[in-house]
């Protein structure tokens, strides 16, 4: 599996109200799941091991899923391939298996979605990926800033992608 590396460390809060790191507890009640990719984009599917560093698991196309032995404290994470946007389970970007899952001896299903997204981003991403190659981003008459969050995200689109890495 490749790491996406120390700096990825992602904080939440526990049910004391501390501030703690994203990662996988124990290995004791086991979970089944699926894990579908109902996005129209390629989705990275991330697990955070024990040290709380994300771990990529595999890349899941568009309409298609993964099964996974896995364990209910073991927090999943899901990534647009090309745009790292963050995609959800049931509205969460961090995902762990309920408790009443736990123990189960068939697999339960779970939806990778596309978040709630601002007006704004949705508009950018629509730019991006449908706007002619030839029509200059400059040219569109938009602030500086909007412009230059569309430029970077037409070249995202428009580089080939490393699976390699």
């Amino acid at each position: 599996m490749a790491e996406a590396g120390d700096g990825d460390l992602e904080y939440e809060i526990n049910e004391s109200g501390e501030r703690v790191i994203v990662k996988s507890i124990e290995s004791v009640q086991r979970a089944y799941l699926r894990f579908t990719n109902r996005t129209t984009r390629p989705v990275d599917v991330w697990w955070r091991d024990f040290n709380g560093s994300k771990q990529h698991f595999v890349k899941l196309e568009a309409g298609t899923y993964f099964d996974i032995n896995t364990y209910i404290t073991h927090p999943w994470e899901f990534t647009d391939v090309t745009t790292k946007e963050r995609y959800v389970i049931n509205n969460k970007p961090i995902y762990r298996a309920p408790a009443n899952v736990g123990g189960m001896m068939y697999r339960t299903n779970w939806n990778i979605t596309v978040g709630v997204r601002s007006l704004r981003k949705t508009v950018l991403l629509f730019l991006a990926v449908n706007l002619h190659e030839a029509v200059p981003t400059a040219s569109l008459g938009l602030p500086l800033v909007l412009a230059e969050e569309l430029r970077v995200l037409r070249n995202l689109f428009r580089e080939p992608l490393d699976f390699n890495s």
